[in-house]
């Protein structure tokens, strides 16, 4: 009877042992929204999303010898533009299909450049994301909003270290966006 719980047991532990590290890091960046403004009388504006990253990966990491790929838990573009939706929401728009003004939300870059030694790691994330709107009328603007944020430690970057930083430089950018009326004064002189 012990032999048929111990044998069950024992393969559970060995195969926990062998499985391997996730190497997806889960990005939730704080959403700040910004005010509300109550002039805004049925504009809509329609908004995507777009990746323009040459590689999907957001760190490579050297463990053990080897070059890991660490990469998001779901589309950064999606994402963004989920934020975005949130935020212009907030400021008071509709947003639908066909649009006064289009919006599209691209991601140019977003890595955290890590390096770790046999005592210290530093971790250097950059981020650089554009909003660009394209009126009806023909205007277009685009405004490019980028953070940069390090972080030292000791001995070596883990996941949640960098995940942590990913996290921390997408909310301050997220902050900018929420903060800044560039791209909404635009729609208010574009949107007629």
């Amino acid at each position: 009877m012990l032999k048929k719980i111990i044998f069950p047991l024992l393969a559970i532990f060995v195969l926990a042992g062998c499985a391997s590290k996730s190497n997806t890091l889960t990005i939730l960046p704080k959403i700040e929204l910004p005010q509300q403004d109550p002039s805004l009388m049925g504009v809509t504006i329609s908004i995507n999303g777009a990746d323009q990253r040459s590689d999907q990966a957001l760190a490579k990491v050297n463990r053990d010898g080897q070059l890991v790929t660490l990469t998001a838990s779901r589309d950064l573009r999606f994402l963004l533009q989920e934020v975005l939706e949130k935020q212009m929401g907030t400021r008071g728009y509709m947003i639908g299909p066909d649009g006064a003004v289009n919006l599209q939300i691209v991601v140019n870059n977003l890595f955290a450049d890590v390096t770790q030694g046999n005592v210290r790691y530093s971790i250097t994330t950059k981020a650089d994301i554009s909003i660009i709107a394209i009126a009806k009328n023909g205007n277009k603007q685009v405004k490019n909003y980028r953070q940069t944020y390090s972080v030292e430690g000791a001995f070596s970057a883990s996941n949640a270290k960098i995940t942590d930083a990913v996290n921390a430089t997408l909310s301050d950018v997220i902050a900018d966006m929420a903060q800044d009326t560039s791209i909404h004064e635009f729609i208010k002189q574009n949107a007629r």
